[in-house]
């Protein structure tokens, strides 16, 4: 019997990736907190903090916006063009309200030109929302021109080659906010595009696989079995040079927002372990509700994060809250955090419903 057939079977939402979504909204909540309100706790709960919001949030969102594309009906040309712009223009709207709006008041209120100074670079700051529209842009372009899978992954392998070589620091704030759309020029330049697109188009071939396959479950046994061995072997390799992979985000954080070759393998192998083992779980009937909560938070994932940042951005700036940096404090605050961010977008979508209906 052939693995995978010759059209679109195995279609419809998968639950195990509103799981990976979900969880990846959670984690990343979690250390936006311990990054903005609190720093970071001291001991085992920081490392594990680091990883499960390193790969197991930005880069697992990044994964499954690639398959997310193959899987929505809305993936011509001009859809993802629009949808690119609409992600993209959202980036800035964010920024000013979440960071910018803040920064005014407390300007306003001491008369200190650092929170000016600030402004500009939180504003034109490049987080993932940016970068996610850009990747639609790249993919509505691969449906304009008609391009193949391979050309795609040639394209990426270019980009990534160029981010090696054109990533250098800037001083000009100004001309920063502009190259770090593309390349890692300063701290503020989170996600720029050429040092993260591999992880949509992995997402992107992956998804192809994925809808094609005619056993679900044999096809994540060899996924899981073929990322453990990645992961495992490339963690034994680096003991060789005196280096421990799994601590390298916690102990030189540059390196999560400058990803490279080595990172896509290490990364992407984690990420397909995990998605492996959430494809076992969500198939557990007494976890039924669980993985309710998480399609809901994996379908709202854009506003619960334009929330969860109001949130953060506010308390953090305004300084109307401090943490201390405990792991019992920490956790529940995020539970906290996402359960708010998860009402506004409920509250958000019942609103928005109930305005277009017509009256």
């Amino acid at each position: 019997m052939e693995f995978f057939g010759s059209s679109y079977i195995n279609a419809g939402r998968q639950p195990e990736l509103d799981w990976a979504r979900g969880l990846a909204v959670f984690f990343m909540v979690t250390i936006h907190i311990a990054e903005e309100l609190s720093g970071f706790p001291p001991g085992l709960f920081s490392h594990i903090l680091v990883i499960t919001g390193g790969p197991l949030a930005a880069p697992t969102f990044m994964i499954l916006l690639g398959i997310g594309i193959v899987y929505s009906r809305n993936s011509d040309a001009k859809k993802l063009a629009m949808r690119g712009l609409s992600l993209f223009i959202l980036h800035y709207a964010l920024n000013f309200t979440s960071f910018g709006i803040p920064l005014l008041i407390m300007y306003a209120k001491t008369a200190n030109t650092m929170y000016l100074n600030e402004f500009f670079i939180n504003v034109f700051g490049i987080d993932i929302l940016a970068f996610a529209g850009l990747t639609f842009l790249i993919f509505a372009l691969k449906e304009k021109l008609r391009l193949k899978n391979i050309h795609l992954v040639v394209f990426t392998l270019v980009l990534s080659c160029l981010n090696l070589i054109l990533t250098n620091p800037i001083d000009n704030i100004y001309l920063g906010a502009f190259l770090g759309l593309f390349v890692r020029v300063n701290e503020y330049s989170y996600f720029p595009l050429l040092s993260w697109i591999g992880y949509p188009v992995i997402g992107y071939i992956v998804g192809n696989l994925l809808k094609t396959c005619k056993d679900k479950t044999l096809l994540y046994k060899y996924v899981f079995i073929i990322s453990i061995l990645i992961v495992a072997s490339m963690t034994l390799d680096s003991f060789k040079y005196s280096m421990n992979i799994w601590f390298m985000y916690f102990e030189e954080p540059e390196k999560y927002y400058f990803q490279d070759f080595f990172q896509y393998f290490l990364v992407s192998g984690i990420v397909f372990s995990w998605i492996s083992i959430l494809y076992v779980l969500s198939r557990i009937k007494f976890l039924e509700f669980f993985g309710k909560v998480l399609s809901r938070w994996s379908r709202n994932v854009t506003i619960i994060y334009c929330a969860q940042w109001l949130i953060i951005g506010w308390l953090s700036i305004l300084e109307l809250i401090d943490l201390p940096a405990i792991a019992y404090v920490v956790l529940p605050a995020g539970i906290v955090v996402i359960i708010l961010a998860d009402l506004a977008a409920m509250l958000y979508l019942k609103a928005s419903a109930s305005l277009s209906k017509p009256h």
